[in-house]
C-alpha cells in the first residue's frame, strides 16, 4: 500500500489510468524525457524538472490538474503535460540495458527526492527541450507573456548534439503542398540576388554574359564549364535547403546542454540554476495519502460578528452560530495537519476590509467564509455556496463541498457565481457558504444542536479533502 500522496495520470493513447506515488511517476517521466545514457547529473536535473511539473499540476498541492483531462492531475501527452514510460515500455525501449538503465534513473530520482524548482516559493513551469542551438529563448517570444525565470541564456554546451544543426531539403512542390501556398515558380531568367545577377542576352535569347556569385562569365564560358550543349538556357530553383538550429521550443533547460555541463563536472544544481533564472531548489513536504491537508494554510472567516448581529426567532445570533461552526471547523482541520487561523477570535465586530487584509497577509491556500442567510421563514434545508465568477478552482471547491453537504445533511445545496468583495479580493481559492436560513424556526433549532453543527463541519472538511485529492464531484 502506497503511503505517500498519489498522482493520477491519464494516458489518452492507451485510455489507461495510472495511480502512482510521486517518485514512481518521476522515474517514468525521466525515462521518457531524457536518454538513460546521459550523465547522472543531467538525469538528476531532468528528475527535478519532471517532479516540478507534476507538483505544479497536482491538486493536493493546489494545482489545477490537467486542463484537457480534468479528472486527472496530469496526462502523458508531451504536447500538453509531460511524457511517461511504464515499465513494459522501458523494457521494449532499452532491451538488454533495461536493468542497468532502470537503476541509473532510480538513483537520479532518489538522489533528488522531493526537490523542486520554485520562484517566489511557488513551483515553476520547469520546461525543457532537446537542443537550444546556442541560445535558449525568452518566454514572451514563445508563450506570448514574460515569465521571470524563463530568460534567454547563451548555451555553449550542446554543440555535440546531433540536433545542434541539421539540414532539411524540401522541393518547392512539397513546400507549396505543406504550407498550402502557390509559388507559381517556373523556369525563367529571373535574377536571384547573390547567385544569378546582371544577366545580358542576345536578341534571340542566348546568354551574352552574367554574374554568378562574385564572378562575371560569358555565355560561352558557362557552356564550356558546365558542359551545356548551348549557351541558350534558363534556370529554376527546385529545392530549398533549410539549416535548422536546435530542436524543440527553446524554453528552460536544454537537455543536451545539461549533458554537456554534466560532462564538464557541473552538478545538477549548477545546471538548473544556469537555465532557470532566479529560481530556488527546495524540498517539498509530500503529505501522506491519508493526510492530504498537512501543511496547508487555511483561513476560516466567521463573518463580521458583533452583539448587534441579526438573530433568528429564538434569539440565536448569526455571529454566534458562524463563530461556533468556524471554531469546530478549525479544530478538525488542525487534526488533519492543516495550519488554520480565524479572521476573528470572538463575537467581535471586525469589518470586511480588516478581514480581507488578514486573509491576504497570511497567504493561505484556501478560504472558507461561513454565513447564515435570512430568507422567507418557510425556506428550509437550503444551502448556498458562492465563488467568484470565472475562478475555476473555487468553483471546483464549491462543487466538492456541495456534493458532501447534499449526501450528509439531505439538503438542497446550490452553487452560484457572485462578485462579492471577500471573493474578489482574497488571493486564493475561496468560497462563501450560507449554511442555513436563520429565519426558519426549525433551522434555528437544528443549529443549536452541537451534533448537527458537527455534521456541517464534517461535510465541509470532507469536501476540502476531496478537493485536494483531485477528485471531482
Amino acid at each position: 500500500m502506497k503511503e505517500g500522496a498519489i498522482l493520477k495520470a491519464y494516458d489518452p493513447q492507451k485510455d489507461k489510468v495510472y495511480e502512482l506515488d510521486i517518485e514512481e511517476y518521476v522515474e517514468g517521466a525521466v525515462a521518457w524525457a531524457m536518454p538513460a545514457h546521459f550523465p547522472l547529473e543531467a538525469l538528476k536535473s531532468q528528475a527535478v524538472c519532471c517532479r516540478t511539473i507534476a507538483i505544479k499540476r497536482m491538486r493536493i498541492f493546489g494545482g489545477s490538474g490537467c486542463i484537457r483531462f480534468p479528472d486527472y492531475d496530469i496526462c502523458t501527452d508531451f504536447r500538453h503535460c509531460q511524457g511517461f514510460l511504464e515499465e513494459d515500455s522501458k523494457k521494449v525501449l532499452w532491451g538488454d540495458d533495461w536493468p542497468k538503465n532502470s537503476e541509473k534513473i532510480k538513483k537520479a530520482v532518489s538522489d533528488t527526492s522531493g526537490l523542486i524548482l520554485t520562484y517566489n516559493n511557488n513551483p515553476i513551469e520547469a520546461l525543457y527541450h532537446d537542443t537550444c542551438g546556442g541560445f535558449t529563448e525568452d518566454s514572451e517570444n514563445v508563450l506570448g507573456n514574460k515569465i521571470s525565470y524563463l530568460r534567454r541564456v547563451e548555451c555553449g554546451f550542446c554543440k555535440d548534439s546531433p540536433n545542434y544543426s541539421t539540414t532539411k531539403i524540401i522541393t518547392l512542390k512539397n513546400l507549396e503542398k505543406k504550407l498550402g501556398i502557390n509559388l507559381g515558380y517556373k523556369a525563367a531568367r529571373d535574377e536571384i540576388k547573390g547567385i544569378f545577377e546582371e544577366v545580358k542576352t542576345t536578341g534571340t535569347g542566348r546568354i551574352k554574359k552574367m554574374k554568378i556569385g562574385d564572378r562575371e562569365f560569358t555565355g560561352d564560358d558557362i557552356k564550356e564549364l558546365l558542359s551545356f550543349p548551348s549557351n541558350k538556357f534558363n534556370w529554376k530553383i527546385v529545392t530549398v535547403d533549410f539549416e535548422v538550429m536546435g530542436k524543440g521550443h527553446g524554453l528552460g533547460m536544454c537537455q543536451y546542454g545539461a549533458r554537456g555541463m554534466a560532462l564538464k563536472g557541473y552538478s545538477f544544481q549548477d545546471i538548473l540554476n544556469y537555465y532557470f533564472t532566479g529560481v530556488e531548489i527546495k524540498k517539498i513536504l509530500i503529505p501522506p495519502r491519508n493526510k492530504p491537508l498537512i501543511s496547508k494554510k487555511i483561513v476560516i472567516d466567521p463573518g463580521r460578528g458583533s452583539k448587534e448581529d441579526l438573530c433568528g426567532p429564538m434569539g440565536i445570533s448569526e455571529g454566534f452560530i458562524n463563530f461556533e461552526i468556524a471554531k469546530n471547523l478549525m479544530d478538525v482541520l488542525k487534526k488533519e495537519g492543516a495550519q488554520v487561523i480565524l479572521t476573528r477570535n470572538s463575537n467581535e465586530n471586525k469589518n470586511l476590509i480588516e478581514r480581507v487584509n488578514l486573509i491576504n497577509n497570511y497567504e493561505p491556500d484556501l478560504l472558507i467564509s461561513i454565513h447564515q442567510y435570512f430568507l422567507k421563514p418557510e425556506k428550509e434545508k437550503y444551502i448556498e455556496i458562492y465563488y467568484f465568477p470565472g475562478d475555476k478552482e473555487s468553483k471546483r471547491l464549491s462543487e466538492c463541498i456541495r456534493k458532501i453537504l447534499i449526501n450528509t445533511l439531505e439538503v438542497e445545496a446550490v452553487i452560484s457565481e457572485a462578485d462579492l468583495f471577500i471573493l474578489r479580493e482574497s488571493k486564493c481559492p475561496s468560497v462563501v457558504i450560507f449554511v442555513s436560513n436563520l429565519n426558519n424556526p426549525q433551522e434555528e433549532k437544528r443549529l443549536t444542536d452541537e451534533e448537527y453543527r458537527k455534521n456541517i463541519v464534517k461535510s465541509i472538511l470532507s469536501g476540502i479533502i476531496q478537493y485536494y485529492c483531485g477528485l471531482l464531484p
